[in-house]
């Protein structure tokens, strides 16, 4: 009996030890930005630019039934876009330590861009001039790679790993989910050593969880950031503000 007890106090310090252990540094590369044509561009539901400095979240989702029904509740227009915001934030895991910190970035501000990235945060760049449809303008985009990633423990192996965008009350959420063109965005299972992120495997609706994949017949495709429908209450409330209103209008003709 006292064996018994002597391994399971082991075994407990142990796995407290372990536990403490410092966690693995990584390397993260993203591209595919867009800048080059070969990936989609994340934009505004209206197709135009995500303001430069904007933050790009990178991480796994916690709990994928309320991740689910926060999309849900957003795209009904039962939840705004500040709920959503908390609702997704209470269930987002940084993919490193420190909640913004994603290592040492070499993003690099170019084309007149005024925000320049520290060592803890990873967003919109660079301006780039690209041809969509035959219309030359200039993009917004992402660009860069950020290395030597301390990797949050929460995250955990084998997690599928998401990017979001939340931007002037629109949400966006992306995750590469089936592997096409790419690897899915997975930490690995046994050696969180690496991991790669790369928006070109993007090419289906299925992979944008928030937000509509817009193909255009040259060029760069669009993911468009969502925002959400009226509610059901909202409708309501207008419907009876129209019937009111015709009434009005049918009394003083009358």
């Amino acid at each position: 009996m006292k064996t018994n007890k002597k391994f399971l106090i082991l075994a407990g310090l142990l796995t407290s030890a372990l536990s403490v252990l410092p966690v693995q540094s990584g390397t993260i590369t993203i591209g595919g930005t867009g800048s080059s044509g070969s990936a989609p561009i994340i934009v505004t539901t209206a197709l135009s630019n995500i303001g430069i400095g904007t933050r790009i979240r990178i991480g796994s989702f916690s709990n994928l039934t309320n991740l689910n029904n926060a999309i849900n509740a957003f795209q009904t227009g039962s939840s705004n876009y500040s709920q959503t915001l908390l609702s997704l934030n209470s269930n987002f895991v940084d993919l490193g330590t420190g909640v913004t910190n994603f290592g040492n970035s070499s993003q690099v501000a170019v084309g007149g861009a005024v925000f320049t990235p520290s060592t803890s945060q990873f967003g919109f760049n660079n301006v780039s001039s690209l041809t969509i449809n035959g219309v030359t303008s200039s993009w917004n985009v992402f660009n860069g790679t950020i290395t030597g990633v301390t990797y949050s423990s929460a995250t955990g192996a084998g997690a599928s790993l998401y990017m979001w965008v939340a931007y002037n009350n629109q949400i966006g959420i992306v995750r590469n989910a089936d592997g096409s063109g790419t690897s899915a965005w997975t930490t690995p299972g046994s050696d969180l050593s690496g991991v790669t992120m790369n928006l070109n495997g993007i090419n289906s609706q299925s992979e944008v969880l928030l937000g509509t994949y817009v193909s255009n017949t040259s060029g760069s495709n669009f993911i468009a950031l969502a925002v959400p429908e009226p509610g059901s209450g909202m409708l309501i409330l207008s419907g009876m503000a129209f019937i009111l209103a015709t009434r009005g209008l049918k009394k003083r003709k009358i």
